[in-house]
């Protein structure tokens, strides 16, 4: 049994705690948040507005410092970083970094040792990760003795990096652009605010936009979309471009990609290729034909579902295509997949 820590009890945090309560690998055995809080915590696990209330509920021992979850005890911390946390004394195996903040990737280092094997960041820095991992595009790079601070990327690219590398392998990607669409965050306004008011930490935004209220309006903004997905597909270096919209709506994000290849698009031979790569990557990938909406892909495990209905060739170099994600449980799964990772190699 690995044993997981996981920093930042936020969605991603606590979806991750959510999951692993039915894997039997994989055990949290500490949370650390900077809200001391523990009331509240087991609280947010316990009823939760996207995915529901848990069955089996976890308990608050103030006196313990501690969580109680299927009869198994979570040690609580809330130390301000990583570094401060006390993982040696539950005998950590793997970090899951869902703070969110540089500051803890830096500090993820200083908690490499003997105990702690591995540090899993839930986002993509510029800087400070010995390598990035995406499931079903780059996992063959990871190497035990080289990668301790490990990035599992963001999201849009979890969904959009297996696609890509797909396209450019057998077609040849010349360039192309994505616009994602992805729900509100918890760190955006509920009604118009100046952008000292967002409370996203060290955000960089300078479009007064972003500080508009979430719940009435499309929201663009620029993204980082790219540049995530190039720290694990180097080679993809083609003229690739992308933008967001944020969204009025609670979950499940969607990519929609226009891209022009190389070659000559057969669209039945395109379709096997999706069908191939949905086969060898079922945990990752599905596709679809139905007439769905967004909602209806809530709570998916797998990084992307490529909507077959809207796939789109013209002037036989031209694709369109739209795929759907649970930006939070798709994600988490994949986050924990990556720990795996680490685990069995």
């Amino acid at each position: 049994m690995i044993k997981i820590g996981i920093n930042g009890f936020g969605r991603i945090g606590r979806a991750v705690f959510r999951i692993l309560q039915n894997n039997s690998n994989l055990k949290v055995v500490a949370v650390n948040d900077v809200d001391p809080l523990i009331e509240n915590h087991a609280y947010l696990v316990n009823y939760d507005t996207i995915y529901g209330q848990l069955t089996e509920k976890v308990k608050a021992d103030r006196q313990k410092n501690e969580l109680v979850s299927n009869s198994d005890t979570v040690a609580f911390f809330s130390e301000q970083k990583i570094e401060f946390v006390p993982w040696e004394k539950v005998g950590i195996d793997i970090v899951i970094d869902s703070s969110g903040t540089y500051s803890n990737v830096v500090g993820a280092h200083k908690i490499i040792n003997s105990i702690v094997q591995k540090v899993i960041v839930t986002h993509s820095p510029k800087n400070g990760i010995d390598q990035t991992i995406i499931m079903a595009a780059n996992e063959e790079s990871y190497s035990r003795d080289n990668h301790h601070v490990i990035s599992s990327s963001i999201c849009d690219a979890n969904a959009c990096a297996p696609v890509l590398k797909l396209l450019n392998e057998h077609f040849g990607i010349v360039d192309g652009f994505i616009t994602t669409l992805h729900p509100w965050l918890g760190y955006q306004n509920l009604v118009d605010g100046s952008l000292r008011s967002v409370s996203s930490p060290g955000h960089y935004w300078k479009d007064f936009a972003l500080g508009r209220a979430s719940n009435d309006s499309l929201i663009p903004k620029k993204t980082t979309l790219m540049p995530a997905v190039k720290m694990a597909l180097p080679e993809l270096d083609q003229d690739i471009n992308a933008m967001s919209f944020r969204v009025p709506t609670a979950i499940v994000s969607a990519s929609d990609m226009t891209l022009t290849l190389k070659k000559d698009i057969d669209e039945r031979n395109l379709i096997e290729k999706f069908k191939e790569l949905a086969h060898n990557y079922p945990k990752v990938v599905l596709l679809n034909q139905e007439s769905l909406v967004s909602i209806d892909f809530k709570g998916i495990t797998q990084s992307c579902v490529i909507d077959l209905r809207w796939l789109t060739v013209y002037n036989r170099k031209k694709l369109k295509l739209v795929l759907w994600y649970d930006n939070e449980w798709s994600y988490a799964n994949r986050v924990i997949d990556v720990a795996e990772l680490t685990v069995g190699n």
